[in-house]
Formats: C-alpha cells, sequence, structure tokens
C-alpha cells in the first residue's frame, strides 16, 4: 500500500536542533564567565581567553550559519512548492 502522506524534509526539526545548539553554545559562554569569576582559565585580567571560550564560539558560529541557512532553505522550499501546488490547482 502506498502511504498517503508525501515525504517531506523536516526541516522544522533541524530548526529546532539548530537553536538547542545555538542556546548550549550561550549556556557554554555563561558557564565560562562563571568559571572566570571564580579565576578558573582567567589570569584577572577583564578580556583574556578562558577554557570554553573556542568551545562556545564554534557551537554558537555554527549553529547561527545553520539556522540562518535552513532557514532561507525552507523559506525558498515553501515558495516553490507553493507555485508548484497552484499551477496544480487550474482547470482548463
Amino acid at each position: 500500500m502506498t502511504d498517503p502522506t508525501p515525504k517531506r524534509f523536516p526541516f522544522a526539526k533541524i530548526v529546532i536542533v539548530m537553536a538547542v545548539s545555538f542556546l548550549v553554545g550561550l549556556g557554554l559562554c555563561g558557564l565560562d564567565i562563571a568559571l572566570g569569576s571564580h579565576g578558573i582559565g582567567k589570569t584577572g585580567e577583564e578580556f583574556n581567553v578562558g577554557p570554553l571560550d573556542g568551545v562556545s564560539l564554534l557551537v554558537m558560529a555554527l549553529s547561527a550559519a545553520g539556522l540562518v541557512l535552513s532557514l532561507i532553505v525552507w523559506a525558498l522550499a515553501a515558495i516553490i512548492g507553493g507555485i508548484a501546488s497552484s499551477g496544480k490547482d487550474k482547470k482548463l
């Protein structure tokens, strides 16, 4: 038997995963600030590299780029799908 629902790309799930990853990156940044305030990884100056700075920046940058790209592709897919489906509804 055939499945009545068409197979679609799970854009919403990808956006949720990217948003959660971005929040994890922000949490790592906050954890790095908390560690630095207790003297872990920081040398006492205000703007030094902490133990989690690189990881948090990498996670935030990758997830933000993924969010932007997936939202653009999602919008384009909706536009193209809307144009394609409007052509099928016309009767001669």
